[in-house]
């Protein structure tokens, strides 16, 4: 009768004996002052302790028919230092300047957790947050006969766990734990088959770098930030451009994904056989697995902002009816040192749909002005 029928959604499961995480911090720090305290600085080093953090519950039989509620199940340690430097100094000429210098870096290691299995995939007790697991590339096969090579010297399997129809322009993987096939074993620390810990995502040694100097009127300032080690693996088509899952309904075509393997000398791009890429393929994404070859290096030091300013001398201010005059010109993410692929910023990386980094990089801006007081 076109009457909609009535629908009802069963609820999650929701945990009972959720309580309050117990956080412990140890601190011990140093402050100094040197040269008539032109040096400045300090340093401090942490210990944090999380006991009874909320965390994913040990996976239930399917048969349950919704996810496990978040349980009191794990504890953390993080442990970290911060540094701080600061030169102030004024030469006889009249020139101001100063130099302020941070860095700090942090780890947080899983100290309680149970998975019994031991599966990698999750928490485990041990696990350092941010751990990519992924296996080793020996490189693109030129060849037909090269993978044939590499294959037959894989005696139990080769590589077909991961696909199958191999040639020249897919990836050959090595076979680490040598038993002739490539794969993840049972995905567990007793048994992760050719998978190995190839990096970690967790930024490390944040640093800061500000400098400024005024003489006569003139003033300049800049700051500097940066990230200097991170370790990236992108899975999805913003960075294959070729979805091995999906599809080409889900793909993308950006001009650095024109760098892919071409032994076809009719194609109109022309044959590549150096390529960054392998062969583009749907339906598999037996090429595009976590591995060392596309594992990108996010660090990055970028100068965030630079401000140029004159200040008019105050007698001639006082005549115009005014105490303070500054013309300025400032210019925000002029300039990144990265090694990081070009479709990402190594600042929103983790932006984004499903945190794919497919986000509007941050703007180069431009901006002058007055400052004025009367």
């Amino acid at each position: 009768d076109g009457t909609l029928a009535n629908i009802a959604w069963a609820p999650s499961l929701v945990s009972y004996n959720l309580s309050w995480e117990k956080i412990r911090t140890w601190n011990a720090g140093v402050d100094f002052g040197l040269f008539n305290n032109r040096l400045t600085g300090s340093f401090d080093y942490y210990i944090r302790k999380t006991d009874d953090m909320v965390g994913p519950s040990e996976k239930l039989p399917v048969v349950l028919g919704t996810a496990v509620p978040s349980s009191n199940n794990t504890n953390l340690k993080t442990f970290g230092w911060e540094l701080e430097l600061m030169w102030k100094d004024r030469l006889n000429n009249g020139l101001n300047y100063s130099a302020r210098f941070t860095l700090a870096d942090s780890r947080t290691k899983i100290t309680r957790y149970s998975n019994p299995s031991g599966l990698i995939d999750g928490f485990y007790a041990g696990k350092y947050v941010g751990e990519i697991w992924g296996y080793e590339t020996i490189g693109i096969a030129q060849s037909d006969q090269e993978m044939a090579e590499h294959i037959g010297r894989l005696i139990n399997g080769g590589q077909s766990n991961l696909g199958q129809d191999w040639k020249a322009g897919d990836i050959m993987y090595k076979d680490l734990n040598e038993d002739g096939k490539i794969d993840a074993g049972s995905r567990t620390l007793q048994d992760h088959g050719d998978l190995k810990r190839i990096g970690n995502s967790t930024p490390r040694y944040n640093v800061g770098l500000e400098l400024a100097a005024d003489w006569k009127g003139f003033d300049i300032r800049m700051f500097w930030q940066g990230t200097l080690k991170r370790d990236y693996f992108q899975g999805s088509y913003y960075f294959w451009g070729a979805n091995g899952r999906q599809g080409p309904w889900f793909s993308t075509a950006l001009k650095g994904h024109d760098d892919y393997f071409r032994n076809d000398e009719a194609s109109p791009l022309g044959t590549n056989l150096n390529s960054y890429y392998p062969r583009p393929l749907f339906n598999t994404d037996k090429n595009q697995q976590s591995q060392t070859k596309y594992l990108q290096d996010a660090s990055y030091l970028r100068l965030k902002n630079l401000q140029i300013g004159y200040s008019l001398p105050h007698n001639i201010v006082q005549k115009m009816g005014m105490q303070h005059l500054r013309i300025f010109a400032s210019g925000e993410n002029l300039f990144t040192i990265t090694s990081l692929i070009d479709f990402f910023d190594p600042e929103s990386i983790e932006g984004g749909s499903w945190g794919h980094g497919n986000v509007y990089p941050l703007s180069r801006t431009f901006s002058f002005g007055l400052n004025v007081t009367f």
